[in-house]
């Protein structure tokens, strides 16, 4: 700036202005000499500076800042800043402490007194002291602030979490509805929609353990109640017995409503009961309680009950999302039964057309057929045996395609027609040549296959015809097996054809397997598999046929089968002590019929000549028979037969739990009798029929 004059007045009567205000000017307006002032700070706004712009052309001053003092008497300094930035009057305070600390460096250059100095020195710093104590204290409040900004991301952190973590329950909530509901929607198997039903319900009401009860009738109109656990294994309520219509479970028998509890213990309706009031010894604690009945049209279906050893768990939300499941299984439930029902019709009518075949003189036969364990009905598969004149039988498997009551009825027509041509002693090729064009003229448009052949037990002849099937599979007396697939011809319903024939050998001792592709065809596996597998299985070790049977549909079907399965199994014995004997009785489903079995199986068995394995037979009987008492709780058939070195028992429940090899915890008794029969016996199995189970077992007498 230019000199301090009187001329800067003209120029920039502000800045003089402040500079007068600091005492520095050479003289003020009226020339007398300014007091003697140690420092001073002074702020304006550019907007209160006149002349900025004329003396400072185009700097954009926005504040301007004077700091100064006395440095002797008659002689101070001054600084002038012109800032580009607003300041603050918090900021140009700062500037005291610069304004006390440039006095001293100025005096230090020259000569001041000793106590000027200190004084400058002394004031110096107590600016800084002031300034130091200023900042800590502002550094104290910037720290607080931050504490208490820190305190307030980390609850919102922890609200953002958990809120976080409850989208992803909730989430995972609607990807299990939905699971749920498209499971429920397209399961028509019922055992496996009510599993299904309550694993979700479980898991969606967070219980230890879940249960679902449900109604069922039998093909006697008669009702049945069946439960499925969850959670736990069902051995551990294997020992309990179902449960009744107490007051705490007659809310949910009746259909009268949700029951939920905090503490069932404590709920008044509680322990009422005998013989348990309450939880029969060794049940699992439950405290926290939940019951949805399941419901259509007024109806009971069935009801759900979830439990939990600790008090108040369940709580409205579990309730919501219990009931839906409820719902969705009501109408699943409704399908399903809908579903079986047309099966049931279907099987049924495929089992009047299927009636039970004859026995013949020098042969031992056994058939099967299993309705596809993944389709909608019964289909047209069918097996025959016609007792002939003159020492022949015929033997028939045929399978038309499609599935339903019109294929059952197509079946029946052409098995009624086939009898007839048998009747008339028409060849095979003959026969199948009939069969084509009945089926041409009573469904049009249908195809159907079929194997006929004719056994002469005097001759030990087979004469075999094949339209458009798997051939027949035959076992010689030293177990090689063949396939008689020389000769097929089309498949029936073609119009008229000549069908070729083949004559093979079947002396006594041989065996004969006819059979429909579901049992060696599979999605997934190639059917040249399937023969090859079912090669290796007439190849083996045989027995018994009936126990044969039920080995191979298990190992190559195993309920998984696409298709339906016939199959017709002949076995030609070499004497009459291979000839079949059978021994029959029906139980009723209580505690007496075990020792009932038990007399019996030793009484046949002694009459049998066979003491030596009474006491083996004896235990297996024991341990089938209590397990369809505990099980099924319906009447149930005991079957002992003897076919030369083999001995088979079988019995007929109408449980739909299957018995497998389980390891029992320590302290456990169950699951222990089904290790016995598999010690003893020298094969064992299961095998489904309509409305159950037949569950056997095969020992040899040698």
């Amino acid at each position: 700036m230019p000199a301090l004059s009187p001329g800067t007045f003209e120029k920039t009567p502000s800045v003089y202005r402040l500079l007068e205000r600091l005492r520095v000017t050479a003289e003020d307006a009226h020339g007398a000499v300014p007091p003697v002032r140690d420092v001073d700070v002074v702020h304006l706004p550019a907007s209160q500076v006149d002349g900025l712009e004329e003396l400072l052309p185009g700097q954009d001053v926005r504040s301007t800042l004077v700091f100064g003092g006395t440095l002797a008497p008659g002689e101070r300094f001054a600084v002038v800043l012109f800032s580009r930035v607003p300041l603050s009057a918090e900021v140009a305070t700062l500037f005291r402490t610069v304004t006390g600390s440039t006095r001293l460096a100025l005096l230090s250059a020259g000569q001041p007194s000793p106590t000027v100095e200190a004084a400058a020195a002394r004031f110096a710093l107590e600016s800084m002291e002031h300034l130091v104590e200023q900042r800590a204290g502002h550094l104290q409040t910037v720290v607080a602030q931050l504490r208490s900004a820190t305190t307030e991301l980390r609850r919102s952190q922890k609200e953002l979490e958990r809120r976080e973590h409850e989208l992803r329950e909730e989430a995972a909530i609607v990807e299990l509805l939905q699971e749920v509901g498209s499971l429920l929607a397209a399961e028509l198997d019922l055992d496996a929609l009510v599993q299904h039903a309550v694993d979700a319900a479980t898991r969606l009401a967070g219980a230890a353990f879940g249960a679902f009860f449900y109604n069922i009738l039998g093909e006697t109109a008669e009702s049945y109640l069946l439960y499925v656990i969850s959670g736990v294994d069902r051995s551990a309520f294997d020992k309990f017995p179902m449960p009744r219509n107490t007051q705490v479970f007659e809310q949910t028998f009746r259909g009268f409503g949700v029951v939920r509890s905090d503490d069932i213990t404590q709920d008044p309706r509680y322990g009422h009961n005998a013989p348990h009031h309450g939880m029969p010894e060794g049940h699992l604690p439950v405290r926290s309680y939940l019951a949805v009945p399941v419901m259509s049209r007024g109806t009971v279906l069935g009801g759900f009950f979830f439990g939990h050893p600790e008090p108040g768990i369940f709580k409205e939300r579990h309730e919501r999302l219990v009931t839906g499941v409820a719902a969705q299984t009501a109408v699943a439930l409704q399908n399903a039964q809908t579903y079986r029902q047309e099966r049931e019709a279907a099987t049924e009518l495929q089992r009047h057309l299927l009636p039970a075949l004859p026995r013949v003189d020098g042969v031992a036969s056994t058939w099967r057929y299993l309705p596809a364990a993944r389709d909608r009905g019964a289909g047209g598969d069918w097996v025959d045996l016609i007792p002939l004149p003159d020492g022949e039988v015929a033997l028939v498997v045929g399978d038309v395609m499609g599935k339903g009551v019109r294929a059952a009825a197509v079946m029946g027509q052409i098995r009624t027609t086939c009898r007839a041509y048998a009747q008339l002693g028409l060849a095979p090729s003959d026969v199948l040549e009939q069969l084509s064009v009945l089926v041409d003229d009573i469904a049009p448009g249908s195809i159907a296959t079929c194997v006929y052949a004719v056994l002469d037990t005097r001759r030990d002849r087979l004469r075999a015809a094949v339209a458009g099937h798997l051939p027949p599979a035959r076992r010689d007396q030293e177990g090689t097996v063949t396939f008689m697939d020389e000769q097929v011809g089309p498949p029936l319903g073609v119009g008229r054809h000549r069908y070729m024939e083949q004559e093979v050998p079947l002396p006594p001792g041989a065996r004969l397997l006819l059979y429909t592709d579901g049992l060696v065809e599979r999605r997934g596996r190639p059917i040249d598999d399937g023969l090859r597998q079912l090669r290796e299985l007439l190849a083996g070790p045989v027995g018994e046929i009936e126990a044969d049977c039920d080995s191979w549909l298990d190992a190559l079907a195993g309920g998984q089968h696409d298709d339906d399965i016939a199959l017709l199994y002949l076995h030609r014995p070499e004497d009459a002590s291979h000839q079949v004997v059978t021994v029959v009785r029906d139980y009723a489903p209580v505690s007496s019929a075990v020792p009932d079995a038990r007399d019996l199986v030793a009484d046949v068995m002694r009459q049998w000549g066979l003491r030596h394995l009474a006491n083996d037979m004896m235990l297996i009987a024991d341990e089938m028979v209590a397990n369809a008492i505990r099980h099924a709780r319906t009447p149930l058939r005991v079957e002992l037969r003897r076919a030369g070195e083999r001995i088979v028992l079988e019995v007929t429940d109408s449980s739909t739990e299957e018995p497998r090899l389980i390891v029992s915890q320590p302290g456990e008794f169950g699951h222990r009798g089904i290790f016995l029969i598999d010690a003893i016996a020298t094969r064992w199995g299961t095998r489904w029929i309509d409305g159950g189970k037949v569950v056997w077992a095969e020992i040899k007498t040698s």
